[in-house]
């Protein structure tokens, strides 16, 4: 691994994936962002994946509103 180009490449952002977990982190993020969620940052909430250890922690930030809602939508599906 060099210094400069990390050996898994890059992820969104250009998030360099030093690691296999780096890259399994930027997996995990890639599946939120398909899913129309927003990462985290200065000026919004939305999800961010951390962790050093196992499992991965997965936090999101927002109104409980608009999630309460969302569940809603999805509630008669499950069994």
């Amino acid at each position: 691994m060099g210094e400069d180009k990390p050996e898994l490449g890059f992820g969104a952002a250009g998030r360099p994936l030093w690691t296999v977990r780096d890259r399994n982190a930027e997996a995990i993020r890639a599946v939120l962002r398909t899913a129309r969620r927003l990462e985290f940052g200065e000026r919004r909430d939305g999800f961010v994946v951390e962790g050093d250890g196992a499992p991965f922690v997965i936090a999101c930030t927002g109104g409980a509103g608009a999630s309460a809602a969302e569940l809603a939508r999805y509630g008669g599906q499950t069994k």
